[in-house]
């Protein structure tokens, strides 16, 4: 390995490293999953810069180049020292929303396509970039500048005024706007968030320099008091999603780019994206699935190696296969790991794994799934995952009693790829971007009563699509228990309780087990029962 290059991110709540050898994404991680501290950030990622090193093969000695945000402004020779890198390794600084537009072009696969960044805050006090990604060269089109314009801070202050933890509830309020009514504050919302007269930018009616933040969310606490929650939050999102669409559709219509991808916190937000896919001027759509300021480590390797490199980026141009880049764990150390648990297991074959798991599926348990590499980004793909039958009316309910989360809270199918257009509508449009279930579709109706646990009152489904060439083993779990079944998909949520992070060691997952989170547990090629505690209905 001739050049190793290692970038890292601590802007905002999301810390995360991630390592490049010769050109390649070998590894990334975010700090979180090894420190056990949801969203954490705020500091160097220790942790995740030695372990994304390690799955590389190296150590902070072998670092050729650095990339990181602007906003950190380190000085070079005190921070190389300190951190025990080379005094001759190079560090480069990028701009925060740029680390997330690359992000969005590069791996889309498209060669030319419209990029959309939004969130809270970048440097200085952007909250959101328009670009055309062109052959591996960014050109940006629009900025919006301004805390009171940025539409990451408004869905902020709303999940904060509704009870919930900013930058980590947000998928509640949206959750819960399916059950409300926008109408009786949608009025007084889009004086908080809308898109300028040209449709070019966000905007408000809160732009003063230095209080626009704190007026507009007074303003909001203000009007939001007598409304039921569900209302609240069904009006933030269609506020959201009015302001979103009017910039997509003006820039598209205005460049002639019809392919478009989404990257920062803003793209997280998964029914936004839907109504984006869904617009009669998009061609195809593909949302970074890493949205949040922890992705940008890998944005801030990209960038660093363009900069040494010109022209890479664009000769490099690939659509994204897999985020598998966490670390694995051989069979010796899992078996360690249940010896040490005390627990009785079996090791099995691949096959007879397979049938076991999609029996227990299909017999009403709900499964562990541990394999191979852990997933970068906020969700479970297929490694990490808890997986139960989407048929059972009563499963989200207890999932949600043994996983300690809310009611309202929708849970994800994975579905085999070729038949999910057989379950959902418009997937072409966002297939790619569906495999990293970023996205939902309007489930068929024909579908609905068979698969009720992962429908969500608005008739959506946030599904993955799962294509054996990408995961070979969960594709085929899947495929067994459709089988079995008739039922081409799986319930498939996090493997983790409420406020932990997703599970990354073997020790973490055998815990959910000997806690009741789950009834059994499939660990490399070890399969690990316990007394049955539950059924779904």
């Amino acid at each position: 390995m001739t050049s190793l290059v290692l970038g890292f991110s601590n802007h905002g709540h999301d810390s995360a490293a991630a390592v490049f050898g010769d050109g390649v994404l070998l590894a990334a991680v975010a700090e979180e999953r090894l420190d056990r501290v949801k969203c954490s950030g705020g500091a160097i990622p220790q942790r995740a810069i030695d372990e994304a090193l390690h799955i590389a093969g190296a150590t902070r000695r072998d670092v050729n180049c650095i990339g990181m945000s602007r906003a950190q402004r380190f000085r070079t020779e005190v921070f190389l020292g300190e951190e025990g890198f080379r005094p001759e390794t190079t560090v480069r600084c990028h701009g925060h929303h740029d680390m997330h537009a690359v992000l969005g072009g590069f791996y889309s696969g498209f060669d030319e396509c419209l990029v959309f960044t939004a969130d809270g805050q970048g440097d200085g006090d952007e909250a959101h970039t328009t670009s055309i990604y062109l052959h591996g060269m960014l050109r940006t089109l629009a900025v919006t500048e301004g805390e009171g314009r940025s539409p990451g801070l408004f869905y902020q202050t709303i999940t904060e005024l509704l009870g919930f933890r900013a930058l980590r509830h947000e998928g509640k309020v949206l959750g819960l706007a399916a059950l409300g009514d926008p109408a009786p504050l949608l009025g007084e919302f889009r004086k908080a968030l809308r898109a300028t007269p040209c449709r070019t930018r966000f905007d408000s009616d809160f732009t003063h320099p230095h209080n626009a933040q704190r007026d507009r969310r007074a303003f909001l606490e203000n009007a939001i008091r007598g409304h039921d929650r569900e209302n609240i939050a069904a009006a933030a999102q269609r506020a959201l999603e009015e302001a979103f669409l009017a910039i997509v559709q003006q820039q598209v219509t205005t460049t002639g780019i019809r392919r478009v991808a989404l990257n920062g916190g803003v793209a997280a937000n998964v029914r936004l994206n839907q109504r984006i896919a869904a617009l009669p001027e998009v061609e195809s759509l593909f949302v970074f699935p890493a949205m949040s300021d922890a992705g940008n480590a890998v944005g801030a390797a990209l960038l660093a190696i363009e900069a040494g490199s010109p022209g890479f980026l664009g000769a490099q141009q690939h659509a994204l296969v897999d985020v598998f880049l966490g670390p694995e764990y051989g069979d010796a150390e899992i078996e360690q790991a249940l010896e040490a648990h005390g627990l009785r297991y079996a090791k099995l074959g691949e096959a007879v794994l397979v049938e076991r798991a999609a029996r227990a599926i299909h017999d009403g348990l709900v499964v562990g799934w541990f394999q191979g590499r852990m997933e970068f980004g906020p969700r479970a793909l297929g490694n990490r995952s808890i997986l139960a039958r989407a048929t059972a009316t009563g499963i989200g309910k207890l999932l949600n009693e043994r996983l300690e989360r809310n009611d309202f809270m929708p849970f994800a199918p994975g579905v085999l790829a070729e038949r999910a257009d057989d379950v959902f509508i418009g997937v072409g449009k966002a297939a790619h971007a569906a495999e990293f279930m970023t996205v939902t579709f309007d489930v068929r109706e024909e579908w609905k009563p068979r698969i009720p646990a992962v429908v969500h009152v608005d008739g959506t489904a946030r599904s993955q699509l799962v294509r054996a060439e990408r995961n070979a083993l969960y594709h085929a779990l899947i495929r067994r228990y459709s089988e079995m079944s008739g039922i081409p998909l799986l319930l498939n949520t996090s493997f983790n309780a409420h406020e932990e992070p997703i599970v990354c060691t073997p020790a973490e997952a055998i815990r959910a087990l000997r806690e009741d989170r789950i009834d059994a547990l499939a660990i490399g090629p070890f399969w690990v029962d316990r007394p049955l505690r539950k059924r779904a209905a």
